[in-house]
């Protein structure tokens, strides 16, 4: 049987004689002239000669252990043009003695005495490639102009009239903004997808599979139509939302090879080439916190979904001090209300053989002390930005060569700690043969915690080794760490994103006390302790009670009288949590219990005999002042050039 071959693509330059229909008139004519017929076709048309791996030749190729002797082909380019592929499938026609016939070439398989052949082949190789050449260059000057025309991502399209503009799609943008948001506030890829999928909201396949039935066009491509952590991602790591243009992102070195990753530096980068849908500030912080979850092996908020509410604000950077664990957040009912606490992770999950303390906090405690902090911060903040050119950066650098070597020395540790804790292993087993069930699942526990450690403290040493000093960009960041801060004093409130922003971490130690590093190094201008500070506001209120009961004429207080008016005095305190004071109050011999409800507690002291009481108790506090104007030191004074106002500040 006789089969003709043909194949056109786009690496042919479309001249009539190179055309299907003229390929099979030529071989028609051939094989009629010496008196034969074509029996049957195999046709590629679109497919490169460059690549062998073509549907119809394959089937050619298979066709002849089957019934095809003899197959006809205008030229040796349309057989294909890689040189030494296609001298090697001439060697396999001879080898299955079958007969090829290459026409304009005058080539028959059976009388292969062309010397020229390997000349021919190479001319063809070469034709492919000189085209890909002069493609490439006309696509690299057009790429380094940034005029080369390229298919918007997910939330633009261009101008109808006008190719070369790009416009924002308004219903599109505010879909990115909210997954923006939604991984700020704590959630992971997957359960961003899963909220996108359930709110119908459709996926970047979808939009384009409209935008072409709308053109007219018809498009093969599958269609996603359930959001998945790929396409969040790649929402969250491009960057031409913020009106970067990046082009030859992606190369190839030989003709129809791989596409292998162009490094950043190399690439055609144009900013602010078209508008921004989401601000550079939000897109540093969403990139910083991917590098930090990385780290951390953080997984994303967890529990359902409910409106806006933000599942854990302090999610990436609150630790346990002593174990270096992450803390979890836990609720727990009171008899007033549901309070929300946050615990150490190992200590909740294994107990405290692994680590002696809960570290317990409860999350408006904590909210408070970070919100004191802060404000404290903004002193030191704008003397930074203001001196931070004459910055010295030698110094910086030598910080961070010590970081990285104390990083070097921690994983050894853990190495070493692996090594001990295998051979022990090992010693166990041997001795008490009988627990090994137990030996196993205690050493494997150990061993897995070791390993995450190690993989943690790895991925900081390789941000180390990607850090770089760039002055521009930090004095951004603490720009915006500036207006966070500012905000916050404004509004007195503290949300994930100003968490993520300004604070690198906070350690609570056993006793529940945080410790709060912030970024930029302020925390080294501020001097600022949790537990002192709750000490002072301590002292405070218990010498409120104590004021109170002095001035109080009826000779007799109560749990009601004395909350109501510490409030008032601007120190939140209910009949239950006002207990602990008056208790206190009983031990000093101040108050002693009554029969009477009315009458709870009476007060056994003169004013006299408590005035001196107060003043060995708290020695640096004036008799003379009112409760009123003890209230209004602790919230409203000034000590040296800083003026305090509203709770403590």
């Amino acid at each position: 049987m006789n089969a003709g071959y043909v194949r056109l693509s786009r690496d042919d330059d479309k001249r009539n004689y190179v055309s299907i229909e003229n390929q099979k008139l030529i071989i028609n004519q051939y094989a009629s002239d010496h008196g034969m017929v074509i029996d049957r076709w195999y046709e590629d048309d679109g497919v490169s000669g460059y690549i062998f791996d073509r549907p119809r030749f394959r089937q050619m190729m298979a066709d002849l252990d089957k019934d095809i002797d003899t197959v006809y082909v205008k030229d040796f380019s349309r057989l294909g043009r890689h040189n030494a592929k296609v001298l090697l499938l001439l060697d396999e026609f001879q080898e299955r003695g079958k007969h090829l016939i290459v026409i304009d070439d005058n080539y028959d398989s059976f009388d292969s005495s062309d010397d020229t052949i390997g000349i021919k082949t190479w001319f063809n190789e070469r034709y492919v490639k000189d085209t890909s050449k002069k493609i490439k260059r006309a696509i690299g000057a057009r790429q380094k102009e940034g005029t080369l025309m390229t298919k918007p991502p997910f939330g633009y399209c261009r101008d109808t009239k006008d190719k070369s503009i790009i416009k924002i799609v308004p219903q599109e943008a505010e879909f990115i903004k909210m997954v923006y948001d939604l991984y700020i506030s704590g959630s992971g890829y997957r359960k961003i997808a899963n909220y996108l999928t359930d709110q119908g909201i459709p996926t970047p396949s979808m939009v384009q599979r409209e935008r072409e039935i709308e053109e007219g066009r018809i498009s093969k491509k599958k269609v996603a139509t359930i959001w998945s952590d790929s396409m969040v991602k790649e929402l969250l790591d491009n960057d031409f939302y913020i009106g970067t243009f990046r082009l030859r992102k992606r190369a190839r070195n030989t003709v129809h090879g791989k596409d292998k990753r162009v490094p950043k530096e190399e690439q055609c980068i144009f900013e602010d080439h078209h508008p921004a849908i989401i601000d550079k500030a939000t897109f540093s912080l969403v990139q910083e916190l991917k590098e930090k979850r990385n780290r951390t092996n953080y997984r994303g908020s967890r529990g359902e979904w409910i409106g806006s509410e933000i599942p854990n604000p302090f999610g990436s950077c609150l630790f346990c001090k002593d174990c270096g664990s992450r803390l979890t957040p836990i609720k727990r009912q009171t008899s007033s209300r549901e309070r929300k606490y946050y615990i150490c992770t190992t200590y909740n999950t294994k107990g405290r053989r692994y680590c002696e303390k809960a570290h317990l906090i409860e999350e408006n405690d904590l909210m408070e002390d970070v919100l004191n902090y802060i404000k404290l911060c903004r002193e030191a903040l704008c003397e930074v930005i203001s001196t931070y050119d004459m910055r010295d950066f030698e110094a910086e650098k030598k910080t961070l060569a010590e970081k990285r070597q104390d990083l070097q020395e921690e994983i050894q540790n853990r190495k070493n700690q692996l090594k001990v804790l295998l051979t022990q292993k090992i010693k166990d087993l041997s001795i008490a043969s009988e627990n090994e069930d137990l030996i196993h699942e205690t050493y494997d526990s150990m061993q897995k915690d070791l390993l995450a450690q190690i993989h943690g403290l790895e991925m900081q040493e390789k941000e180390l080794n990607e850090t770089t000093i760039e002055t521009p960009d930090v004095k951004d960041k603490l720009r915006n760490a500036l207006d966070v801060v500012d905000k916050i004093i404004a509004g007195g409130t503290l949300d994930r994103r100003d968490i993520e922003l300004l604070i690198e971490r906070i350690d609570v130690d056993k006793e529940g006390m945080p410790e709060i590093t912030l970024k930029y190094g302020l925390s080294d201008l501020i001097n600022y302790s949790p537990a002192d500070e709750m000490n002072r506001r301590e002292n405070t209120v218990i010498a409120l009670a104590m004021k109170l009961i002095i001035e109080d004429e009826r000779g007799y207080t109560s749990a009601k009288y004395l909350s109501e008016h510490i409030t008032a005095l601007g120190f939140k305190k209910t009949k239950q949590s006002i207990l602990p004071y008056i208790n206190l109050m009983k031990e000093l011999g101040i108050l002693e219990d009554t029969d009477n409800p009315l009458k709870p507690y009476n007060v056994v002291r003169t004013k006299e005999e408590l005035a001196v009481l107060m003043h060995q108790y708290l020695p640096d506090l004036p008799v003379q002042m009112t409760s009123e104007q003890l209230s209004d030191k602790y919230l409203h004074y000034r000590d040296g050039d800083r003026w305090y106002a509203a709770d403590g500040f």
